[in-house]
């Protein structure tokens, strides 16, 4: 195959899995990023590596590459007129900023008559893809914006890559090198494209894409966050610590059991097959080159306690499917006692519960009201002062 994928962000996710996948799909990329420093070393190299850090590491250089800075919107809508795919990693606060670029993209591809094309969006927000349509959709000429749009598929991605921190030692040095786990799966919402993509290594078209999305969220991110609190409690540095720990390993264990449960009772996934997916998930989790400390895992409880989140929210999907909750609440009572002085977000939650009172607190946080079963669950285990001995004994 040959042609070209336009990938918005050259960072953890774009440069350490995006422009794999178009590589290794026989596409060139031509990422568009702010920071001069990437911006410059991609052009003046055209290739860089990835270490992939499982066993077997290994290095893998993605070739044919170059960059546009994000402010040079005419050479941008140039790339975008004739790629095959495009797609953007770029956080979701940015979105606004990339929609002009993507905008006058579309206007240049229409003018051509170039066809259809499709935006994967890789972004941590449930609603990214509508949200990027909405954006571009302003910034189109009345008369074009539907026929535009027709043309258009903004098709929303599940990320599951987990890509380490990058050391200081990295910071200060090479721009480019990244490193990343072997995983290399991008389910996408195939209800979304438009016309057709082009044969992408990895990625995996869904019409089951609420599915997808809530797996990821009830047992990914929500092991992740359980990994985080319960390691914060224990003294645990990095998540494989944590993990190591037959305490928290127990509890994780059975947070998991309970949202598998209510997963394949909604979603109709294949026990053996979730099942399988739990264990892999573990697998890597473990994994110590990634390097994933319990801070980062912990980080803003105020979000990730939100009623549709990934503790509350899994706790609110297994009491729709009658599954009892029981070592969620505990993980939610670990996440409410995060204290990171460090951590805004963390210090504003100790504060609501200084403040308003446990109960109060818990309801303005999370949407539990105190009579709820839940709510209940949560006391009991509130009054607990050891939450992982408790569990365990």
């Amino acid at each position: 195959m040959s042609g070209s994928a336009v990938q918005f962000g050259a960072g953890n996710i774009g440069r350490g899995f995006l422009a794999q996948i178009f590589t290794e799909s026989g596409l060139d990329v031509v990422f568009v990023d702010v920071f001069p420093t990437v911006v410059n070393a991609l052009n003046q190299r055209g290739s860089y590596p990835i270490h992939v850090v499982d066993e077997g590491a290994a290095i893998v250089t993605i070739r044919n590459v170059r960059a546009l800075h994000g402010s040079d919107i005419e050479h941008v809508a140039e790339e975008l007129a004739i790629a095959r795919i495009a797609s953007t990693a770029v956080g979701a606060h940015a979105l606004p900023q990339i929609a002009p670029s993507l905008a006058a993209g579309l206007i240049a591809r229409f003018r051509l008559g170039a066809g259809p094309i499709n935006i994967i969006v890789c972004e941590n927000l449930h609603d990214a893809a509508e949200r990027l349509r909405s954006l571009v959709s302003e910034r189109l000429p009345d008369d074009d914006r539907v026929k535009i749009l027709a043309l258009t598929g903004f098709v929303q991605a599940v990320v599951s890559r987990m890509v380490p921190a990058r050391t200081e030692e990295e910071r200060d040095g090479d721009p480019l090198p990244i490193r990343v786990e072997a995983y290399n799966r991008l389910p996408i919402d195939g209800n979304a494209i438009v016309g057709s993509i082009p044969p992408l290594v990895g990625v995996e078209q869904t019409s089951s894409f609420a599915a997808c999305v809530e797996r990821k969220l009830y047992t990914h991110n929500c092991a992740h966050a359980v990994l985080g609190f319960l390691g914060h409690i224990a003294g645990h540095r990095y998540g494989y610590e944590a993990l190591e720990d037959a305490r928290i390993s127990a509890l994780l264990r059975a947070v998991l059991v309970e949202t598998s449960e209510a997963l394949i009772r909604k979603h109709g996934f294949i026990r053996q097959e979730q099942e399988d997916h739990v264990a892999d998930l573990l697998a890597r989790f473990r994994n110590r080159a990634l390097g994933d400390t319990c801070r980062r895992l912990a980080r803003d409880p105020l979000r990730k306690l939100a009623p549709d989140d990934r503790l509350v929210g899994a706790a609110r999907l297994c009491e729709s499917q009658r599954v009892e909750p029981c070592a969620l609440a505990w993980a939610i009572v670990a996440a409410l006692r995060y204290d990171d002085p460090e951590d805004p977000s963390a210090s504003e939650m100790r504060r609501m519960i200084r403040e308003m009172g446990r109960d109060s607190a818990i309801s303005s946080i999370c949407g539990i009201d105190p009579g709820e079963p839940l709510a209940a669950l949560i006391r009991e285990a509130f009054d607990t002062t050891d939450t992982l001995s408790m569990w365990t004994s």
